[in-house]
């Protein structure tokens, strides 16, 4: 118990004893030192978690089957849509077949893959239908009218645009469709819609029953999404689908969205990293300045503590007992300030391509970062007192 007891006391009043100042600034330092090691990893989780959902309402739903390799299309769709409705944990399907057009607005020209759906299914698996900005969604019996994306619709101010665009197209305009099989159709622009995403709002959709009466009936599609239920994860929805005989390349939204954005998740966990030793390195050099004044201050002391029998390693335990106290302080006071952040950019999100983008309290980020932090505190702390207490009795009291 006696181990125990004297370091902490000794501890207590040097704490009471010393600089408050010194000490405070040292908490708010660990503090800031917390924050800047968890708020880049908190923020590109938020960012991945917000394009993940954004591709999963707009583009890609829950699953995506495309072909394999070896083909181009998926050959059968009406059975393989079947198919898939048929497995438990499917809630909606919808095909979509990508026809190579060109799109002429009176301004501009652009090489484009329409996609050819039937309305009322992707109503089921995407939330396109609810960010029409102007004029109205398709239905499924539709033909020579086309739904753009704002991104694809541009502004009529081209210098607000921030893809090439048709040059600002509004609902109601007309388009020459021009068909890969070389037949042009007059097209209306049914409406346009706006869901936050380059990608999906540079994209441009016609009925398949449109598609039908120019190419011809086919029963082949591009891709086909999948809703599921939610009774399960998206992997195991995604073995049950292969369990019942799909054979096709088969994704969860998650694969697709990070094949999609996985230099930009990279360059992220790069930063991430450097933010991390700079912060360790920081918090450390600080807390090694301010023991090691500490020590020099009061090599006297040490040395009477030494002359009159406190054994050397409760001394060292005082100083370790200070640094427990600091770190503990500006963990507490880290957790909290990155709390204040959290919920700040919360209600006033930052605002990227993905969406609105705020940092993810996540444990799996913020424990392993306490943890190091602490670990590199203590070493800091433990350095500067092992070297002070190493010294001769006399020399510490002389000096």
């Amino acid at each position: 118990m006696k181990t125990v007891n004297i370091p902490v006391y000794l501890a207590v009043r040097a704490i009471q004893r010393g600089n408050k100042g010194t000490f405070l600034l040292t908490i708010m330092i660990v503090a800031l030192s917390f924050v800047l090691m968890v708020f880049m990893p908190s923020l590109t989780a938020g960012l991945t978690g917000a394009y993940n959902q954004q591709v999963s309402d707009y583009q890609y739903a829950d699953l995506i089957i495309e072909p394999d390799d070896d083909n181009q299309v998926l050959s059968d769709t009406h059975m393989l849509v079947r198919t898939i409705e048929r497995t438990p944990g499917i809630a909606a399907t919808s095909s979509h077949m990508i026809v190579s057009t060109s799109l002429e607005s009176d301004k501009k020209i652009l090489s484009r893959g329409v996609v050819a759906i039937i309305p009322s299914d992707e109503e089921r698996v995407t939330k396109t239908f609810g960010k029409i900005t102007e004029g109205r969604y398709l239905s499924d019996g539709d033909t020579d009218v086309i739904l753009l994306g704002s991104v694809l619709a541009g502004h009529d101010d081209e210098k607000k645009d921030k893809m090439e665009s048709l040059g600002g197209v509004h609902a109601g305009d007309s388009l020459k469709v021009t068909f890969q099989n070389g037949i042009v159709r007059k097209m209306t622009v049914a409406g346009i819609f706006e869901t936050g995403s380059i990608s999906a709002d540079n994209e441009a959709f016609i009925t398949q029953k449109e598609m039908e009466s120019v190419l011809g009936p086919t029963d082949k599609s591009s891709l086909i999404l999948i809703r599921s239920s939610g009774a399960e994860t998206l992997a195991q929805t995604k073995i049950r689908l292969m369990e019942f005989g799909i054979r096709d390349d088969i994704k969860t939204v998650t694969e697709k969205g990070e094949g999609i954005i996985g230099d930009a998740l990279k360059s992220f966990s790069l930063l991430n990293s450097i933010m991390l030793v700079f912060s360790l390195v920081i918090a450390s050099i600080v807390i090694f300045i301010v023991v090691y004044i500490n020590t020099t201050h009061q090599r006297r002391q040490i040395g009477i503590l030494k002359a009159i029998g406190i054994p050397e390693r409760d001394i060292i335990r005082d100083y370790l007992v200070q640094v427990a106290v600091i770190y503990g302080c500006g963990a507490l006071c880290g957790v909290a300030l990155f709390t204040c952040l959290s919920e700040y950019f919360r209600a006033f999100p930052l605002q990227f391509p993905a969406g609105a983008v705020y940092p993810v309290f996540d444990l799996t980020v913020l424990l392993p970062s306490l943890m190091v932090l602490g670990f590199v505190s203590l070493i800091a702390g433990f350095i500067p007192a092992k070297q002070a207490t190493s010294e001769d009795i006399l020399d510490l009291v002389n000096r």
